[in-house]
């Protein structure tokens, strides 16, 4: 069985306001997406790694992947405009034989090697599965002028996380339909979702978060440093 990671980290990250992209911002010395593609290294279960970077930062990354000693990155790639560009550009730059393709946001960087070898596990019984966490706080739903208009039963909700994992013939062929009926998702199982397969859910982790703001890169400075004690 051969598995291939793709990581996204082509998104401006306008949010975190660095004037670069979120992924390269530094992380106790390196660039963020460095700590995220190293869990993927690390996992014995991973044959391949695709990073999917700004067309401007191709070169500093791809000198990130020499300098750290990385040996499944055969190449970074530039990725698309939006992050589902970036993944088909990733899903049709794969060669030779694919089962099943792990996509995993670049900018969040405490997965575990454990939750990657668990993603493959469940997606080797039901062929698509995400991370997510159940909701945990009271759920209201609420009108554009910001009254509580009813209390939502969070038992059936869930907070989806990434790493996300697909047979490889499944998500292209979601991938391929979204892009010639013009849909964009907000992740890769919602592509999978409408062309009528099932994606199951597998309890993901709390530190898994994802680098948005300057707060959040504030919490991962501070996660890594308790991480590394």
């Amino acid at each position: 069985m051969r598995v291939v990671a793709l990581v996204p980290a082509a998104g401006a990250g306008r949010r975190m306001g660095a004037g670069k992209p979120k992924a390269f911002l530094p992380l106790n010395g390196q660039p963020l997406i460095v700590h995220t593609l190293r869990k993927f290294e690390e996992c014995p279960s991973v044959d391949e790694i695709l990073p999917l970077v700004p067309e401007g930062e191709v070169l500093d990354c791809t000198d990130w992947v020499h300098r750290s000693g990385f040996q499944k990155i055969p190449r970074v790639l530039a990725g698309g405009p939006e992050r589902q560009d970036s993944v088909f550009i990733g899903l049709q730059a794969i060669s030779g034989t694919c089962d099943f393709v792990l996509i995993h946001d670049g900018a969040r960087p405490f997965v575990t090697t454990s939750l990657i070898e668990e993603i493959l596990v469940a997606a080797k019984r039901y062929s698509a599965v995400a991370a997510a966490l159940p909701v945990g706080d009271t759920l209201k739903e609420v009108s554009e002028d910001r009254r509580i208009l009813r209390t939502v039963d969070r038992r059936r909700f869930w907070l989806m996380q990434t790493p996300q994992c697909f047979r490889y013939d499944l998500i292209f062929k979601a991938h391929r339909n979204a892009r010639e009926e013009k849909f964009i998702g907000t992740d890769d199982a919602a592509l999978v979702e409408r062309i009528g397969v099932q994606v199951t859910v597998i309890t993901g982790s709390p530190l898994n978060i994802k680098i948005t703001t300057p707060e959040d890169l504030l919490v991962a400075e501070a996660l890594l440093k308790h991480l590394e004690q």
